[in-house]
């Protein structure tokens, strides 16, 4: 099962690994006088030159001798890579490990590392490599702040994401192997090194295979495989090496956008899935399902019958879809619709979840160690991969940490001035709204995530898996739940390939027109940007919702899908907007078609000032609810609404009376939501909206943030809607 592709990020280090083979040249016909730090490879310990000397190393060090960093024929070997300028993380298994794990593989005591081929020679010496590029390498005490979500936030040469975990004082790898306390934290001059007692290797199953394996979810990997569903989580390799091909001219190349700073082009185009998954026991307690009997030696669930006859009765009762009995592998029927619904498009590590970055109060610190003292509740939607899909809503509460599907909370959302009214947090006492507490089996809503699933291991090949602890479905229950409250959805996660690709709060990044799924009908000259605060190197104090956007220039005309939404009804629809004066005009286009949209307004100048919409209704918060309502309607009147409260600019402290400055309150070119358009919408169809550039400048920046998509119940409910 060949995945090894090649990572553009690598390329710094092959040329530096050249750079470094031909130092000594240089230094000897030169006579200037040169900082040491500037030969640090040269005059300290690299990590080549550890594991050459320790013997106990001595099999990975063989590994490293003979794997290359990517495929490419004059590659580099990882000892010179190792040998270079760099910040790497190596955890480097004992003799004694790789032995082990080589005997197991190759089928008998004694084996050696000759009897293994090129792909289980990478699969070690690969995984055990992280590249940090610019920040630091991990010591053992980053790894705290990672354990909560299991999973190490920057993926190894083989561009897979390893999990963390904690037991006790001691740290563990991949689940398994330890990183041995007295052999840890080697300083070198070109990252840590960690000595570990197993070889790091992530499994090479797909998301429905480790499912299938689990011994707790015997039930859903069956559901998976008669359904069909197991083969739409298939590897798609050729695919993603056909997209490479493709794009490996662009290899080490730049785009560089003005004012804004240079981004690498995006040449790999990884496709992976996220599965929501009961366990055999959550299926017995809300529904009655029995209990598997498995048959380890066949494979087989001896009472499959029983089983299958009462999840057809469930699926069928609690979704109401009574069409192509029998047939699971048809949309149409119930128990296919049932599984879908805990399908996702793109692999959602368990960071991933939501972001955090530049929520009310919270203090971001660095992207190697960010902070997590969460202050406030975050959620992010995504899209099911069922037919008809659906939403669902992932929230993490900020002081348990936990996450939960579909949680409709109970929140403090007045003004913050309004003393315990308006932080943001759940309600002391009743923190879910009492309509929609989790009814086993029956609502689909507080459905709490684990982010590991005991010894089996989670971490597929092509994305992730987590147990839940009730059954997920998405049924009139569900949808009239998540249609009770405005949907703000990040544009970044109807963007399945950044999630994936494992660029969402990582960097920066240039795409050409054919890296999305979700965004079509791209023009010529359409050109779209990922930027995240913090990586392109110029401003401050952004006003982008979880701190990151899609950013588009160029002569730009593309139709963007909307996610669907959760129940038939007339919804608000608003575009979230960051206005300065490097920004465009962008004419809208709304319709359930991509090839038959209708504009929408007139062009969006987000180039304006608050102080030029007409009549210059913005006004600052004055500490009067009464009057701050006012004049947020007569804002309104506009066809704008201020930003939410629930973000920040970034790098926004508290002001002395403990509250912040938000992008509903900063004046300037504040944060605005653009009210697009109010319309009928179905449950059963997909909308889409198209983009115009509206002026001829082919440098001026459109912002790509967030849609909202509110049900009139909201925007015109008894209850005002709240300003976060």
């Amino acid at each position: 099962m060949k995945r090894n592709i090649f990572n553009v990020g690598r390329l710094s280090v092959l040329l530096a690994a050249l750079f470094t083979l031909g130092a000594p040249l240089a230094l000897t016909s030169c006579k200037e006088d040169i900082s040491e730090d500037a030969f640090a490879v040269a005059t300290k310990q690299t990590i080549t030159d550890y594991v050459s000397e320790h013997d106990s190393l001595s099999m990975i060090k063989a590994l490293f001798d003979e794997v290359k960093l990517g495929n490419l024929e004059n590659a580099s070997v990882l000892t010179s890579v190792l040998s270079a300028r760099g910040n790497y993380t190596v955890f480097a298994p004992t003799n004694a490990a790789v032995q082990a794990y080589v005997d197991s593989v190759v089928g008998h005591k004694g084996a050696t590392i000759a009897e293994l081929d090129m792909d289980q020679k990478k699969r070690i010496a690969l995984n055990c490599v992280i590249d940090h590029v610019n920040s630091a390498a991990y010591e053992t005490a980053d790894f705290s702040a990672y354990v909560s979500t299991n999973i190490l936030p920057v993926s190894n040469l083989n561009n897979r994401r390893l999990p963390i975990s904690q037991v006790d004082d001691d740290y563990y790898v991949n689940n398994n192997a330890l990183i041995i306390p007295n052999q840890s934290n080697i300083e070198l001059s070109n990252g840590m090194l960690h000595v570990v007692d197993h070889v790091i290797s992530p499994s090479v199953k797909t998301v429905a295979q480790l499912v299938k394996d689990a011994d707790n979810m015997r039930i859903m990997g069956k559901l998976l495989e008669i359904t069909g569903w197991a083969d739409s989580l298939s590897l798609k390799t050729k695919e993603e090496e056909a997209y490479e091909t493709s794009h490996v001219g662009y290899a080490g190349n730049k785009k560089s956008f003005p004012r804004v700073g240079t981004f690498d082009y995006q040449i790999t185009r990884k496709v992976a899935y996220t599965a929501f998954v009961e366990t055999d026991q959550v299926l017995h307690d809300d529904w009655g399902v029995p209990m598997p009997q498995y048959d380890e030696a066949t494979g087989e669930i001896a009472n499959w019958d029983e089983i299958m006859k009462v999840i057809e009765e469930k699926c069928t009762t609690h979704l109401g879809v009574r069409t192509a009995a029998g047939d699971y592998t048809n949309t149409a029927n119930a128990v296919n619709q049932f599984v879908g619904y805990h399908l996702l498009d793109g692999g959602l590590s368990a960071d991933e979840f939501v972001q955090h970055f530049n929520e009310y109060g919270y203090d971001f610190v660095d992207a190697k160690n960010p902070s997590t003292k969460y202050t406030v509740i975050v959620y992010d939607y995504y899209q099911m991969k069922s037919k008809p899909s659906g939403l669902l809503k992932i929230t993490q509460l900020p002081k348990e940490k936990d996450f939960y599907i579909n949680r409709i909370s109970n929140l403090n959302n007045g003004f913050p001035y309004q003393q315990g009214r308006g932080d943001y947090q759940e309600k002391a006492g009743q923190p879910v709204k009492a309509e929609y507490v989790n009814k086993p089996g029956q609502n689909g809503c507080n459905i709490k995530i684990s982010v590991t699933n005991g010894a089996n291991e989670n971490n597929a090949l092509n994305g992730y898996y987590y147990p839940i602890d009730h059954v997920l479905i998405n049924n009139q229950a569900t949808r009239q739940a998540l249609a009770s409250e405005r949907i703000r959805v990040d544009v970044i996660t109807l963007m399945p390939e950044i999630l994936s690709n494992e660029l969402r709060g990582r960097g920066a990044a240039y795409f050409t027109n054919d890296f999305f799924s979700n965004i079509m009908n791209t023009s010529v000259g359409t050109e779209i940007y990922y930027l995240r605060q913090g990586y392109a190197g110029v401003g401050g104090a952004w006003r982008d919702y979880n701190g990151d956007q899609l950013l588009v220039c160029g002569r730009f005309d593309f139709v963007m899908k909307l996610p669907p939404v959760p129940a038939s009804d007339t919804y608000e629809i608003r575009l979230g907007t960051s206005n300065n004066e490097l920004r465009t005009m962008v004419q809208v286009y709304f319709g359930d078609s991509p090839y038959n949209v209708q504009p929408v307004g007139l062009p969006i100048d987000q180039r304006e000032a608050v102080s030029n919409i007409p009549g210059n209704p913005w006004k600052q918060d004055t500490g009067d609810e009464e009057t701050d309502r006012e004049n947020d309607r007569n804002l309104r009147n506009q066809g704008y609404m201020k930003g939410p409260n629930a973000m920040m600019p970034s790098g926004t402290k508290a002001g002395d009376d403990g509250t912040y400055a938000t992008c509903r309150t900063t004046e300037g070119a504040p944060a605005l939501r653009r009210i697009l358009t109010t319309t009928r919408m179905e449950s059963d169809k997909t909308y889409y909206l198209r983009f115009k550039s509206a002026i001829d400048l082919t440098t001026a920046q459109f912002v790509l943030d967030y849609i909202e998509l509110v049900p009139t119940s909201v925007v015109n409910g008894t209850e005002p809607e709240d300003i976060w």
